[in-house]
């Protein structure tokens, strides 16, 4: 089980919950004056800020040795961006003159005669206020509750958030909500499904067009950024993006402008990112279908969302709620068929339990468990799959195929990760996060 404390952990994320504490931090980062004639002076970096003697830099110095711009900070999840703005006088690191790069930590860079010290430091935010919902999802499990006292706490800042879980767990329900509790409420809340969109389109999809741009280009169109300005864009399925856009994406986080496709001209936009995707993300990285620094980018908040499997005293409440937002309040679920559900392995999810409440309202049959089979031989069946999307029946029968998989392969070596790895063909950290994840037992 994946609990909501590793994911805050990630070493890409700026919010971490101490484990100890049990309170919310967040990382920033700031900027020293600690050698020449502006000693003493220190600010914090947020986004990003331009070091030197003009009065409107962000961190405005007296030495003469400096030029007006001659360096900018930019404060990312993986570190502080130093990046020298073609100086006079060069900026240094330990002795060595850069043209950029990046302080992970803390590091002292010199400019001129001004020595500069860029470190990271931690705020605490609180303990998060656990609660029993968060906009439209419920749950009194306590991983969800302290998932909506995380969530709450972020919502009102600016922050990307990257949503890990499961098919049919509720995220883009969550994203919907996150967005309903922050500043941009009013303004537009755009999705794009980067999973349902050909990927010859998803350019255009994502950074708008203009008529001419390719065959079938008829009109301009703005894209989902442009119409998202001022509001959130809910990004899902990002594990789906072809490799080829996603440094054009990075661009974009960086940047914050877009260019639509056939056009020369960059418009700024101004938008909060929330994502979401069911892959594991890392091992994506590891096998090169993932960039590595638009995870960062991405991640500056970090949040798994638990299947359904793993908060199984949740779903009477949500069965009863689902029962009432039907408009049969009156009606009450079998406590036979309750006892049935929470046997059940639940691979849809909520999404799942929504529709075997809403069968059962119109007087279906809806045994999760028929004649005593398991989950993965019911999915395999043609009853059932075939009245789903076809992408969710193929991740569900991916999701059956890789944990058979798995148990046959760990039978098969002893349960030696190591050796796993080597007959599956695939990194060893990856078969051992699959492992983590179906709660298997292996040895290093």
């Amino acid at each position: 089980m994946h609990q909501v404390t590793e994911a805050l952990q990630s070493p890409g994320a700026l919010l971490r919950l101490d484990p100890k504490s049990g309170t919310l931090k967040e990382r920033k980062y700031k900027v020293a004056v600690v050698a020449g004639p502006d000693t003493g002076k220190s600010v914090g970096i947020e986004g990003t800020m331009k070091i030197g003697s003009h009065t409107e830099a962000g961190l405005a110095l007296t030495d003469t040795t400096v030029s007006r711009f001659h360096v900018e900070l930019q404060a990312r999840p993986e570190g502080v961006l130093v990046r020298d703005l073609e100086s006079k006088n060069g900026t240094y690191l330990s002795g060595t003159r850069v043209q950029e790069v990046i302080v992970e930590d803390q590091a002292v860079i010199t400019i001129g005669k001004t020595g500069l010290k860029i470190s990271m430091v931690e705020e605490d935010l609180g303990v998060p206020e656990a609660q029993a919902s968060f906009g439209k999802v419920m749950g009194n499990s306590p991983t969800m509750r302290q998932l909506f006292g995380i969530l709450e706490k972020v919502s009102p800042t600016d922050s990307t958030v990257l949503l890990l879980g499961e098919t049919g767990t509720g995220k883009e329900v969550l994203a919907e909500a996150i967005h309903q509790k922050s500043k941009r409420a009013g303004k537009p809340f755009v999705v794009v499904d980067c999973g349902a969109v050909a990927p010859t389109l998803i350019e255009s999809e994502l950074f708008g067009h203009v008529r001419g741009a390719f065959t079938g280009a008829i009109s301009d169109r703005n894209g989902a950024f442009l119409e998202a300005d001022g509001g959130t864009i809910f990004l899902d399925e990002l594990g789906e993006l072809p490799l080829d856009l996603q440094p054009k994406l990075l661009r974009v986080l960086e940047g914050g402008t877009v260019r639509r496709v056939g056009e020369d001209k960059h418009r700024r936009v101004d938008v909060r990112v929330i994502a979401a995707t069911h892959r594991d993300l890392e091992a994506e990285i590891d096998s090169g279908k993932f960039r590595r620094d638009l995870y960062y980018r991405l991640a500056v908040v970090l949040v798994q969302v638990p299947p359904l499997r793993d908060r199984l005293d949740d779903i009477p409440l949500l069965a009863n709620h689902f029962v009432k937002g039907m408009g049969r309040g009156d009606f009450e679920l079998p406590r036979g068929l309750m006892a049935r559900f929470a046997a059940y392995h639940w691979p849809g999810n909520v999404r799942e339990l929504r529709n075997l409440v809403e069968r059962a309202l119109a007087g279906a049959d809806v045994d999760p468990l028929p004649n005593e089979s398991s989950s993965a031989r019911s999915l395999q069946s043609s009853e059932g799959i075939t009245d789903l999307p076809f992408k969710e029946a193929k991740e569900r029968l991916v999701e059956s195929f890789t944990k058979e998989y798995l148990v046959a392969l760990l039978d098969k070596c002893n349960g030696n990760i190591s050796q796993m790895a080597r007959e599956a063909g695939i990194a060893r950290n990856y078969v051992h996060r699959l492992v983590t994840k179906y709660g298997l037992k292996a040895h290093e």
